[in-house]
Formats: C-alpha cells, structure tokens, sequence
C-alpha cells in the first residue's frame, strides 16, 4: 500500500510536469517553422527583387564581341562606332549619346553628303550595360560624363569635341556640362529626359509634366525614384503594368511619331541592345536618371561665359511639344531659367513675331491701310482652334474709305506664338498691351475678340481699360463660374451644351490637371467643339462653315500641339477667376460716340449660348448689345457682317444692331 502510494505520488508529479515541457517543446517548433517560413518567404522575395547578374561580352555565357571596344582605367570596356569622315581629317568631331532603350546604331541620322561637306566625324558608342559595353553597376550622373572624356581621350579626339545627346542621352547632357564644359566645343540636348526631383522646379511645373504621363509611367518613375531597390521587379513582374516605354506601348506615339515609330521598330540590331540584360541598361538608366541627384541643371550658371563671340560655346535644347514620353514642361522651363540656352520648340518660324518682356514672341499679321496712315486701329483677337489669320474679314473698301489699319495675332500657344503655361486672365490683356507698345501704335487702339478671344476683351477691359478706344465682344465665350451670375442663369446656360461639352467643361474647371487627358482619351466623348461635331451648327451656321473649316492655313493653327493652344483655352477660359465681368464699370464714361462696348450674339448659337451675354448685358448699362436672332456662332463670317461690325464700333453706327446680309 506505501509502495503503491510512494509509486503514485512519484508518478503524480512526472505526469504534471510532462504537460509543460512538451507544449514547451511544441510552441518551439512552431516558432521555429515560423521562422523557417519567414526566412523561405524572405529568400524567395530576395530572389524576386534580386535582378539576375549582367552578361559579360566575350565571357562565357555572353554575346561574343564584334565591335572595337576601348578599355577605361576601372577595367571595363566602351563599345564604339565611328562614321563620317576620317577623325584626322575632320572639321567637327561630334560624340552621340543615344537614348532609353537605343545602342550605338541609332545614332544621330546625318546624311553622307552633310558629314563629307562639313567634315564632320561622328562617333557613337553603347552606354553601360548596352549591347557590347560592359554593365556599371555603380554608374552615376557624374560616371558617365567621365566616360565620355575617356573615351575621347582614348580615341585621341582632342582638347574639345561637340556632343548630341538624345532622350535619357539628352539628360547625360547636363552631367557633361557641370562636369566635363572644359571638354566641350558645343551642345545639342534633343528631348531629354528630366528629373522631377530636381531642385528648382516651382511645383506647378512638376505637376503639369507629371500629370502628362500615363499612370503606369508615373508608378515606374516613383519607385525608380523612391524604392530604387525595387525596380527589376516592377518593372518584370506582371500583377501591374509596368513602364509603357519600356514595353513600346504604341498609345505614348503622337500623331508625327506614329508614322516614324516603325522605322524604330523594325532596327536589324533591336536584340542587341538588351542583349547584357534589362537590368543594368533599362532600369539603371531609370535608378539612375530619376534618382536622388545632388544638384540640379537649374542651378548652373553657364559655363562658356565669357569665352568670347568667336569662342562661345553654343547649347541648343530642342523639344516637340507632343512628346508623350517625356513631357516637354520641364524643357520648356529650364531654358526659360537659363538663358544662354538656346531652346527651340515646334515648326519653324514664317511669321513676323516681335519679343515680350519675359522673352516669349508674338506672331502677328498687319492689314489695311500702314498704321502711320491709319485714322482707326484695330487689334483683333482670334476665337478657339484659330489664328492670326481668323481676322475680322472686313472688304477692303472699307478698309480704305475709313483708314483702318488691322492687327491680328496668335494668341499664345497657337500658331507661331510662344506657348505660355503660366497664362491667366490677366496675362493675355497684358499681352496684347505689350504688342501694341512693340509696334507703336500709339496711346490707344480699338479692341474686337471672338468667341475665346471675345471672353478675352472682358479681361482688356479689366486690366487695359486706359488703352481702350473701344471694343466690339463677338460671341463670347462665358465661364459659368464668375462671381454674381445667378445659379438660374448658369444652369440654363449650361444645359444647352451638349452632355460632352458639359463634361469637358466641367474638367477644365475643377480638375485642370486632368484637361490634356480628357481630351485626348478615347473612352468617354470629349469636347464636341474640338472634334467639329455638326450637330452644334445653327442653320445659318450651316451655309458658312465651308469657309471655316476648309481653311487652307488649318494645318499651321496647333503645331505645337493641343495643350498649350485648346486646353490651355479651356483651363483659363473656364478656370477659377477672382473677378467677374458683372463687377466692372463703364470705362467710357463721358467718351464720345465712338467710345462704346458693343457686344453681340446669336440667338442660335449652340457653340456659347447666349444666356450669359443676354445676362451681362441687362446688368451693364453701358454695354451695347446685339442679339441676333436668326444668327449662330460664326455670324461674323458671314457675308456683309464684318462691315457692319466695323461701322457700329468705330462709327457709331446701327445701334440697333449689325445684321447678316441675306439672299433675296
């Protein structure tokens, strides 16, 4: 009975104190696969982030080498090729930097007979981790420059040679003249691509740009950008899309790249540029290009100052204003902020243009009688989707009997004027002051505007009042916005558009931002107004539209693309103003009979309704209107019209109102 006691008191305690230690032994192994699966599921997420090694040409495993290469002091080799006439011989020796994606075979296109004329040797060579040159896996803004001074020294180039650098080249651009501008004898950056990081920039600008990128460029940007260290497997994996230029995505073209895109496509060479792999050409160039740089282009001060007319090195910095794949806001600042750089944007220039203080030009055409002559002058603003040459079409008999000297512009953006990205309002009417002060035509002119230009004379009778002999507002365009228009009046208004002009409007509005990409994406119907929809056409509207819309000089109105011209109008014309036309007060009070505002519409537009005209008018007394009732938009094209116009701002005459000649 003890023993059997003693044998069950003794086993009592074993079996409590097993329990313990076994699930002791059991949470061990649970944290111990825990653990174990932690680190297989860091392993495998290593492997996912880790980019495979580069190839190395000539090494086992690697593309064989069939190009000279020349050997830089760290070990590695440049791969090169050479054209033009021999280097011996050569006037200009020009070194290309090729761009995203590019080898040393898409180098800069001169033709034979332009090297053998000007004895140029042109030499071109593949970046790090491109076709034939070894990958750098520490490569930095500055590295690269010092490449290209190598590899001139090495191919006995000389003291001095120019450079061209294209896209990603054309960023390398601005690393050689902060590091190498003793090495350079001139410079060519050809839409390169730049830093939204960069220091400098005012806010407004990153954001236009940024906002110019699809999505999914923007997200492989960021992470280039922030999470470097991700970048082979962003831009790899296939949960989101990844780079759209990387993929050769054809919705980046623009309408001039479309029909050049395929030249690109079908390069013989294409499976030698990747051919090290993507890593260290593709994604170092975007680590590398959109990483954290210490300085940036803005800050530099030009670097051949002083050097003399004869010694002055020249850099040119060219842009197409549809480029998709790398915006051209950023260009477009930085040469405004450096200006011994040359920048050149858009087709070339045929037009008379004279400069504004802040260094844009107007284009602009003089008609009539030479304003030294003239006893009437008139300024002319042009409407939406127009030019210079959408002036008042007033006969030349008038034009004569009443000494009418005519000056007709491109309002910015449009045709052959500058763009403007910081155009408001006001800007315009300061504009138009600044052109008539270049040309000299005195104290005072008279004003008329149509459509977008005609919502512009509102804004010159703001800002420029003391400039004005009179005005004559066509049809303007309205912003249901302005402060002091009843909400009964802006929704009528604004329910006789069209349900796509309403959205598009309504974009321009609260999501400027988003205007380019609305107007240009093909999911939802955009501005009927931009596509030339028939459907807004009044009757009258209809037997003279063939002179608007077959207008032989249509090609010439948006050149620099749309954005800066139509969005730009639509961002401004329908923006946030802090005044309203509703608030301004006779500038003419006490003037003669000529002094007036007339101001005229057609009832029957459907391009800007009338209502917010009809509103205007009833609160300013002093305004003269004119509703036509049987007339549409483009009443100041048809027939007689524009003379009648002419008459009622500068005579006085018809107060009743101008009318449309009619057939009999």
């Amino acid at each position: 009975m003890a023993a059997s006691a003693r044998r069950e008191g003794s086993t009592a305690p074993g079996k409590s104190g097993a329990l313990p230690a076994a699930a002791a032994r059991s949470g061990a192994l649970r944290r111990l696969a825990l653990a174990l699966l932690v680190v297989l599921f860091s392993a495998l997420l290593y492997g996912q982030i880790q980019p495979p090694p580069s190839k190395i040409p000539g090494a086992p495993g690697g593309p064989p080498v069939t190009t000279p290469r020349a050997r830089l002091r760290d070990g590695r080799h440049l791969a090169y090729l050479e054209s033009g006439v021999p280097k011996e011989e050569a006037k200009y020796k020009i070194i290309f930097v090729h761009g995203f994606d590019c080898c040393r075979h898409d180098v800069l296109n001169v033709s034979q007979g332009l090297l053998q004329e000007l004895g140029i040797y042109l030499l071109s060579f593949d970046r790090p981790g491109y076709a034939e040159s070894d990958a750098h896996p520490a490569r930095t803004e500055k590295s690269i420059a010092l490449d290209i001074e190598e590899l001139a020294d090495n191919l006995q180039l000389g003291p001095k040679f120019h450079l061209v650098g294209f896209s990603m080249g054309g960023e390398i651009m601005w690393s050689c003249l902060k590091h190498i501008p003793h090495r350079l004898a001139g410079v060519a950056i050809l839409a390169p691509v730049g830093n939204f990081w960069w220091s400098g920039f005012p806010p407004e600008v990153v954001e236009e740009a940024w906002n110019v990128q699809f999505p999914q460029d923007r997200r492989a940007v960021w992470v280039a950008h922030h999470l470097p260290w991700l970048t082979h497997w962003w831009n790899t994996q296939t949960l989101f899309p990844g780079s759209s230029v990387k993929s050769k995505n054809p919705v980046i073209l623009s309408k001039e790249d479309l029909p050049l895109s395929q030249k690109f496509i079908d390069r013989p060479y294409k499976d030698q540029v990747r051919q090290l792999g993507e890593h260290d050409s593709l994604h170092r160039d975007m680590m590398v290009g959109f990483g954290r740089w210490s300085w940036s282009p803005l800050e530099m001060v030009n670097p051949f100052a002083g050097a003399g007319e004869d010694g002055e090195v020249k850099v040119h910095l060219w842009h197409g204003v549809e480029d998709l794949y790398v915006p051209v806001q950023l260009s477009r600042y930085i040469s405004k902020r450096l200006p011994w750089v040359i920048y050149h944007e858009g087709p070339p220039v045929t037009a008379t243009r004279t400069r504004l203080s802040d260094g844009r030009y107007l284009a602009y055409l003089e008609s009539g009688v030479p304003k030294e002559e003239a006893k009437y002058k008139i300024i002319f603003v042009h409407g939406f989707d127009s030019c210079r040459y959408d002036a008042l079409p007033i006969s030349m008999e008038l034009v004569q009997e009443l000494g009418i000297y005519l000056l007709s512009f491109d309002r910015p953006g449009y045709a052959e004027s500058d763009p403007h990205p910081g155009r408001t309002e006001k800007s315009v009417a300061l504009d138009i002051a600044e052109l008539a002060d270049n040309l000299q035509l005195g104290p005072k002119f008279y004003l008329a505007g149509f459509s977008m230009g005609g919502e512009i004379t509102w804004s010159c009778l703001k800002h420029i009042p003391h400039r004005l002999s009179g005005v004559a507002i066509l049809g303007p365009v309205g912003n249901y916005w302005w402060p002091g228009l009843p909400a009964n009046v802006s929704r009528e208004a604004w329910y006789q558009q069209l349900a796509q002009d309403r959205w598009a409007v309504w974009v321009a509005h609260h999501l400027p931002w988003l205007t380019h990409w609305w107007n240009t994406q093909k999911v939802f119907p955009a501005s009927s107004v931009i596509a030339y929809n028939p459907a807004l056409l009044s009757e009258e509207d209809k037997l003279v539209i063939q002179k608007f819309a077959h207008r032989a000089y249509m090609p010439q109105i948006r050149p620099q693309g749309e954005h800066e011209c139509l969005h730009r109008d639509m961002m401004v014309g329908f923006g946030r103003w802090s005044w309203s036309p509703l608030q301004l007060e006779d500038p003419f009070a006490g003037g003669g009979r000529g002094n007036k505002v007339h101001l005229l519409h057609g009832a029957e537009d459907r391009i800007v309704p009338a209502s917010l005209s009809r509103h205007i008018s009833g609160k300013l007394p002093w305004v003269v209107y004119h509703e036509l009732p049987t007339s549409g938009h483009l009443f100041p094209i048809a027939d007689g019209m524009a003379d009648a116009i002419a008459r009622s701002l500068l005579l006085g005459e018809d107060d009743d109102g101008p009318q449309p000649a009619r057939d009999p």
